[in-house]
């Protein structure tokens, strides 16, 4: 099983301005996670995600999707087959707060990797270099050398 960041989704289905041009890296990242969607909606593997990530993908692609199409994608990502989605305690949460300078990450990031260890997962689909820093977790997909 592979945890799902909320940056996959994003990098994927947002769209910069009209003749604006991306960076290298963003660019990158942007091809990177319309393939991993693709693999996704194949159902090629198992994924899991909570309705933290949800609920950030659904912020920050407001502005960038028509309400129809944001609906659209959201009932698509929900009924997805191969997505296991996971909703997070007050108490894991809290925990998660409470782990924010020992870890160096916002509360969201590391609820999803508390749910990760908690379900025994080891890699996650994500462009955040900071889960880098958990020696048990392996980011996917690799970034290349030149973007580090």
């Amino acid at each position: 099983m592979i945890y799902l960041d909320a940056n996959i989704f994003v990098y994927a289905y947002f769209k910069p301005k009209k003749g604006k041009i991306l960076p290298d890296k963003i660019q990158w990242c942007k091809k990177e996670a319309k393939e991993i969607i693709k693999k996704i909606n194949e159902e090629e593997n198992t994924y899991c995600i909570s309705l933290i990530q949800i609920s950030e993908v659904v912020n920050l692609l407001k502005n960038a999707m028509s309400w129809e199409d944001l609906q659209q994608f959201m009932m698509g990502l929900l009924s997805n087959k191969s997505i296991e989605t996971v909703e997070i305690s007050k108490l894991m949460y809290f925990n998660a707060v409470s782990k924010i300078s020992e870890y160096n990450m916002d509360s969201n990031d590391i609820s999803a990797y508390l749910l990760m260890k908690e379900k025994e997962i080891n890699q996650i689909y994500t462009f955040d270099r900071h889960y880098d820093n958990l020696p048990e977790i392996k980011c996917l997909p690799e970034l290349p050398e030149k973007f580090k």
